[in-house]
Formats: structure tokens, sequence, C-alpha cells
């Protein structure tokens, strides 16, 4: 115990005159920093998020629990899809920007492990306090390459919408302060 106790204060003494401990974990936000330069910090910390939103939604007191994992998500694609045969001529410009991304998710059901993709579509608009989203739509994966993906689906209010929205919030909060 004596020992544990004297590492620690050692410890303690070196990282505090080397400065070798002095580093911060998470980068401090660029808060006027471009979209391209926030979309990296933000899909890195995408999984984490998700997973909380996933975690938080989960109903214990079922007896057969079956949710996803977000393991990872790919590098956002900023290159916006073309809109084309418009119905209307807008009145405004267009701001919303276009974020195009995959997440690899695992699900495990009944001690049986299933990886999927699904691809992501998210639409962000600039507002006076910063970016917030506009929509998401999703789409899962075909297990059978050679068919095409799922039809799109809405996900604002999945477990992935909800987490860029609960990132945003903390990314802005840490910016206002």
């Amino acid at each position: 115990m004596m020992f544990n106790r004297s590492f620690a204060i050692y410890f303690t003494l070196i990282c505090g005159s080397f400065g070798i401990c002095s580093t911060k974990a998470i980068a401090q936000p660029q808060c006027n920093a471009p979209l391209t330069e926030i979309v990296p910090q933000l899909l890195g910390d995408l999984p984490s998020y998700g997973n909380r939103v996933i975690q938080r939604a989960r109903n214990l007191d079922r007896t057969e629990d079956s949710f996803s994992y977000i393991v990872i998500a790919s590098p956002g694609n900023l290159t916006p899809l073309p809109l084309k045969n418009r119905q209307y001529t807008p009145t405004v410009p267009d701001t919303t920007e276009q974020i195009f991304f995959t997440t690899l998710e695992t699900q495990y059901n009944n001690s049986q492990k299933i990886s999927f993709e699904n691809y992501y579509w998210l639409f962000l608009t600039p507002t006076n306090n910063g970016w917030a989203i506009a929509n998401v739509v999703s789409s899962l994966a075909n297990p059978d390459p050679s068919q095409p993906a799922n039809p799109p689906r809405d996900a604002s209010r999945g477990s992935v919408g909800q987490a860029v929205k609960l990132w945003l919030r903390d990314f802005y909060a840490t910016c206002s302060t």
C-alpha cells in the first residue's frame, strides 16, 4: 500500500516537472472553423455519443434485449449530391450543407454477433448559434452486395440524429463559455 502511494506521488511530481501529462485528451473546438474542419471531430465522436443515446433508450425490463452498438463512423464526404428536377425556384439561397457517411454497427442477438453498415445523409444548416440539423436520412446496407441498399428513412429522431444533435449542443456550449 505504501509503495502505491509513493509511486503516485512520484508520478505526479514527474508529470508536473516535465509537463508530460499536461496534454488535453480532447482538442478544443475551433468555434469559427468551417464545416470541413468540424465534421472529422463530429464523426470521430459519433460512436461514443450514439452509443450513449442507444443505452439511454434501452428498456431494461425486457427479457430479450436487442440493440446495436456503433463501432465506427467513416470520414464524411461533403460533396453534395445533386438534387435535380426541383419543382420550385428557391426564393432564398440554399445554405444547407450535406454530409454523407457510413457507420459500422454491431448487434448481439442470443449470443450471436451481427455486423452491418448504415448509410447516412446528414443535412446541416447554419444558424446564429452555429450549425443545426435540418434532416438526417439513413439507409441500411443490404447483406447481399448484389442487391441495392434498403429504402431511405428519416433518421432525425434516431440514435445517430440525436447523437449529432447532442454533439453540436456540447460543441457550441464549449464555444460560448
